[in-house]
């Protein structure tokens, strides 16, 4: 009997020797594969009726350290955003430059003040004009250029949320695939260990993408939720989408409704990742690209004001000015009024040679100091006739609402207007402007602008053809309260008042984004709001999603909307920025001087040497300036070149940041994966003296099968 038991002993050996050898040969063959974790040969004795019968195997152990994984798979979230977001700034900084760049945006502005400077100092040359309107449009195209590089980012980061969410898709498919395979092998005792690994780093790719919570259940398989709770993987894996938009511009958000969720089941996840490569393409697209995109707005509006509200204060000289297109738009011209504060608006016609061939007064032809915009254009109209000895129409109001003079040609005269005090001397009238007259019984003052003509913008230098189709507040905190009982009017072309939207004291943007969105009269006019992120707060955003020009006012004297800083949108400014057509091919427009005053004489005339408007145009540039918070950049007082130096500082230490982070990730990444390569990865050298231990012990095995044959000979000899 002891011999049969040693024969069956020895014969276990042997199997189990077999089976070592085996797992051997399967850890050295997979010694370079991706995922890949030794697999430990686990043996036992077996006992029978209390006696030792030999051994056998209990099978394969992983050796994995869960916690260690968890901990990979967090840092490579991690990596994947940093690795984003350090390309995304590289390439920014690839358009924007440093602020030493001589290329550079705050370069350019630099270069347009010297040559403004240099125009003062010769107004009569035309080519230091020439200069000064190739320096304007250097400045205006630099920031063009940035801008059409920081929308085409954003819809390349909303492409590449698509392709990352397909990815996620087949990396859920395939885990969901493997835990069947591995329920299945584990009720039918079957090693699992390969699959597990398989399954393993098919988490770890999926981290790459997004951050997610697992755990396992006891059937073997893996459930995969986002960090707040929504399932992604369980039973059957959840299909997520999200379709890429195919154009953008600056006024389109996330928030706005103009970008498409990344959704489960039709459940907007999106906000539920934040680390990740998606996470970092949304931050990029709807965050970082959008408040860099808004300081550039900031500084291109900045810039299109002051140096606009300077330039309509004069005139071409010698040059003959007659045409003038204004570039505000007015929705109800006929009913929608201004009142001109102390001082006067001097209308003047003048002959070639500077001297004057007729004057009024705007206040004189108007009959007061309030009017319509079509009243206003009579009264101009009243002063050309006056001067033609028969009724003319050189001022009139275009079908797009914008204010336009044209004197014919076979005319001999130009026109120009001065701004007066109460004494005749040069000074900005104040103009203020009821934009819902025809609807607003109060009278309330809804803008106040200083200077006529910059006003209606007859004599801009730059423009930018953007209609007022968009507004927006002031960035204001999320929590930020009306305080007080008012109303909200909105209208369009020919309707002032298409709607009013009662708002309480306890309303916050967000409510008044939703009483807006819930008017169905508003929405028929396909009129939405939305609360954008930005910055330290949030703006509240009304936008007439056909681009038609829109006003938006107060029914009441509140002040909710002057404390909101509701107005027209600063956004896309940097993108439409271009210097006047006509300044652009004809130089000897710009505005170098203004009308002057013969005190004794009460004429106007105009003179070649005048360098005062290039003076003050050239002064704005040294000037303080009072910015708004846009972007990243808090408001407060800066020069031109200083806020665009600004900006391009903050990308570079945005980038420097994102490039030590990435680098801090990948070491912490390389230091993970190499304890979890010293705990889990195939080391020849153990595996080669496992490889020698096993051997040796079926051949141990095979020799006690041997000698136990040899014995049942002998016996066999004997009982024979």
């Amino acid at each position: 009997m002891s011999i049969t038991l040693a024969l069956g002993a020895a014969i276990s050996g042997l199997s189990t020797a077999q089976q070592g050898l085996d797992s051997v040969s399967r850890n050295i063959a997979n010694v370079n594969t991706k995922g890949y974790t030794r697999k430990v040969f686990v043996q036992e004795s077996q006992i029978l009726a209390g006696k030792g019968v030999g051994t056998r195997a209990k099978g394969l152990s992983r050796t994995v350290d869960e916690s260690l994984l968890k901990d990979i798979r967090r840092s490579a979230a991690v990596a994947g955003e940093y690795s984003v977001k350090t390309t995304y700034h590289g390439r920014i900084q690839d358009v924007f430059g440093t602020p030493a760049d001589n290329s550079s945006v705050a370069h350019n502005i630099a270069n347009l003040a010297a040559q403004l400077e240099s125009l003062a100092l010769d107004v009569s040359s035309i080519t230091q004009g020439s200069n000064v309107v190739r320096a304007a449009e250097d400045v205006a195209d630099q920031m063009s250029r940035m801008s059409a590089a920081l929308q085409d980012l954003r819809l390349e980061a909303d492409r590449s949320i698509e392709a990352d969410v397909e990815s996620v898709n087949d990396l859920l498919q395939r885990i969901d695939t493997l835990n069947a395979q591995i329920v299945r092998s584990q009720n039918t005792f079957q090693d699992t260990g390969d699959l597990e690994d398989q399954r393993d780093q098919a988490l770890t790719d999926l981290a790459g993408y997004i951050d997610f919570s697992y755990f396992k259940r006891d059937s073997g398989e893996v459930i995969v939720l986002t960090t707040s709770g929504a399932s992604l993987l369980d039973k059957s894996p959840v299909h997520l989408s999200h379709q890429a938009v195919t154009k953008t511009d600056a006024g389109l958000t996330y928030e706005g409704g103009n970008f498409n969720g990344i959704t489960a089941n039709g459940v907007d996840i999106t906000k539920d990742f934040k680390s990740g490569s998606i996470a970092a393409y949304v931050e990029m697209r709807d965050r970082t690209l959008t408040a860099m995109q808004s300081e550039i707005d900031e500084l291109a509006t900045q810039m299109r004001q002051q140096l606009n509200a300077v330039h309509n204060r004069g005139t071409a000289y010698p040059e003959v000015a007659q045409t003038f297109n204004g570039s505000r738009a007015f929705i109800d011209p006929a009913n929608q009024e201004i009142t001109l504060g102390a001082g006067d608006v001097r209308l003047v016609l003048y002959n070639a040679d500077g001297t004057q061939a007729a004057q009024s007064s705007l206040k004189t032809e108007l009959g007061g100091s309030t009017g319509t915009i079509q009243e206003v254009v009579d009264a101009l109209n009243g002063f050309f006739s006056g001067y033609a000895g028969a009724p003319v129409n050189w001022a009139s109001i275009d079908a797009t609402g914008h204010v336009k003079i044209a004197i014919p040609s076979t005319e001999t005269v130009g026109f120009a207007m001065r701004d007066e005090d109460a004494v005749n001397a040069p000074a900005d009238i104040t103009v203020q402007f009821n934009a819902d007259a025809g609807a607003d019984t109060l009278g309330i003052v809804d803008e106040t602008v200083k200077g006529f003509s910059n006003f209606l913008g007859l004599n801009d230098f730059y423009v930018d053809g953007r209609d007022h189709y968009l507004y927006d507040t002031k960035v204001v905190s999320a929590s930020w309260k009306a305080s007080t009982t008012t109303g909200l009017r909105i209208g369009t072309a020919g309707n002032a008042s298409i709607s009013e939207i009662a708002i309480g004291p306890q309303d916050t943007v967000a409510t008044i984004a939703a009483k807006i969105n819930a008017d169905p009269a508003l929405a028929a006019r396909n009129i939405s709001a939305a609360v954008v992120n930005e910055g330290s707060g949030v703006r509240l955003r009304i936008l007439q999603n056909d681009g038609q020009e829109m006003a938006v006012t107060e029914t009441t004297n509140a002040g909710v909307l002057s404390r909101l800083g509701m107005a027209p949108s600063n956004s896309g400014a940097g993108t439409a920025l271009a210097v006047r057509k006509d300044l652009a091919t004809n130089p000897s427009l710009l505005s170098s001087g203004v009308l002057q005053r013969n005190a004794d004489t009460g004429q106007y005339t105009l003179g070649t040497g005048d360098n005062s408007i290039a003076n003050a145009m050239a002064k704005a540039f040294d000037t303080q300036l009072s910015f708004g918070e846009a972007g990243k950049l808090a408001g407060g007082k800066q020069t031109f070149a200083t806020y665009a130096a600004a900006i391009l500082s903050q990308n570079s230490s945005e980038a420097a940041r994102a490039q030590s982070q990435a680098t801090t990730q990948k070491t912490l990444s390389a230091s993970l994966e190499l304890k979890q390569g010293q705990i889990s990865g195939v080391n020849l050298d153990e595996e080669l003296t496992q490889l020698i231990i096993f051997q040796q012990a079926y051949s141990a095995a095979a020799r006690v099968i041997t000698t136990n044959q040899q014995l049942f000979d002998v016996l066999n000899n004997i009982a024979t």
